[in-house]
């Protein structure tokens, strides 16, 4: 029984030696015989021409989310410096009271009516510095009444704060600015706060 084991192995050994051996000339030989012609490198960037149409656009719609923080003066200043004098403003808000999670639009509760009254005073304080402005009142889900608010109105661009939570804190803070920036077609242009 030892010589039948003993022959078995050396019959083994052999079989694998001879795949080691095939295997080895198919992959020296394999570039040979399926050699194709040479392509040309691939390119990085595709080709494009000169630059020539430098016109920057003209927005006549901005909307603005803000949070009714010391940031909001911030906002303002980079949507007032896209837009001009010339371009229409939307002012937004959204409402996040315990009333205003359950009952939405109906909610009358005093969070509500003092974020109206915040709205409206923006609205009046950029009216005597002579913008033209609206304001939107949302509720429950911040980014998404937001970006339901840009689109009802049709606005141009968005203007919208971004704080530079990360991690964990992105998690409980929530991610506004990139569910709002996906949601939207338009340029949103976001502030770091």
């Amino acid at each position: 029984m030892d010589m039948k084991h003993r022959k078995l192995r050396i019959a083994w050994s052999v079989a694998w030696g001879i795949v080691a051996v095939l295997l080895l000339v198919y992959i020296i030989l394999h570039p040979w015989l399926t050699r194709q012609p040479r392509r040309a490198p691939a390119q990085v960037h595709p080709q494009s021409g000169p630059l020539t149409d430098w016109t920057p656009p003209a927005f006549r719609y901005i909307a603005i989310a803000l949070d009714f923080s010391a940031h909001d003066e911030k906002l303002l200043a980079y949507a007032l410096s896209q837009g001009g004098k010339d371009c229409d403003y939307l002012l937004i808000h959204v409402v996040e009271s315990a009333s205003a999670q359950i009952l939405g639009k109906e909610s009358d509760d005093y969070e509500t009516r003092r974020d109206q009254e915040r709205l409206d005073l923006y609205r009046a304080t950029l009216e005597k510095k002579g913008y033209r402005s609206r304001t939107g009142l949302g509720f429950r889900h911040r980014s998404r009444e937001i970006a339901r608010i840009v689109k009802e109105q049709k606005a141009d661009m968005l203007v919208i704060g971004a704080h530079g939570h990360r991690g964990l804190q992105d998690f409980i803070h929530g991610e506004t600015v990139d569910a709002v920036r996906h949601a939207l077609k338009i340029p949103v242009l976001i502030v770091n706060l």
